[in-house]
């Protein structure tokens, strides 16, 4: 699966580690509930620092493609197309 934002990545997770609830994929990874729910809603992205470790976690076969798709993500909700273009050579 490709993982575009941090949605996406917390859905590869969960279903990765065989996690139903977002409650319990934060107590996991251990940030608050109110960050998961923030992602899931989309009004936050994971950090940088997290989504590695969602990634390396979760066994992703290239976890440095999933903090630049996360980081591309970021800069488009920001209107930063420079940003999201520099990210972007990562991601493909």
């Amino acid at each position: 699966m490709k993982i575009r934002n941090s949605i996406e990545l917390l859905d590869w997770f969960k279903a990765t580690v065989d996690i139903e609830s977002d409650y319990m994929t934060a107590k996991l990874l251990g940030i608050s509930k109110q960050a998961v729910s923030k992602i899931r809603v989309g009004n936050r992205e994971f950090s940088e620092d997290n989504a590695l470790m969602i990634a390396t976690i979760g066994k992703h076969p290239d976890p440095f493609k999933v903090v630049a798709a996360i980081e591309v993500a970021k800069a488009e909700k920001a209107g930063d197309e420079e940003r999201a273009k520099l990210w972007r050579q990562y991601v493909a």
